[in-house]
């Protein structure tokens, strides 16, 4: 026995319509930008079974790496323009790995960077000071 489970139902010309599809057939249904849905919907299968085909087949890995790969190119240049809207479009990509989270290190690698102490020499204090 070869494999275990169902065999694939990626076929040669799902592969042919995915390529189709992020090659600009995601326009011909309205769409902005080509998404993982899309495709689903374009190949009348669910999401995950699209995910399972990307781990399958070198080449539908590579047809999704195309997809999102297009999509950060098409989300950089129209959030830049203002063509899309710039929360969804900070949404979006949050899924290629970008944030705009800040971290801040307040302290130096080579310790230079101590907190400083103040002494104030020849000032009186308030209990310095006695009733005459």
């Amino acid at each position: 026995m070869t494999g275990r489970g169902r065999p694939s139902k990626l076929t040669d010309d799902l592969i042919t319509e995915a390529e189709k599809y992020v090659a600009g057939g995601y326009m011909e249904n309205a769409e902005v930008i080509p998404t993982i849905e899309g495709l689903a919907v374009k190949l009348s299968v669910a999401r995950s079974s699209i995910y399972k085909w990307r781990d399958e087949s070198e080449q539908f890995s590579d047809i999704l790496e195309g997809l999102m790969a297009k999509q950060a190119k098409n989300l950089f240049n129209s959030g830049l323009t203002g063509d899309f809207n710039s929360t969804i479009t900070k949404l979006i990509l949050t899924k290629h790995g970008y944030s705009d989270k800040l971290e801040q290190d307040h302290t130096s690698s080579d310790g230079s960077l101590k907190p400083t102490r103040i002494i104030l020499e020849g000032v009186t204090t308030a209990s310095d000071i006695t009733d005459t």
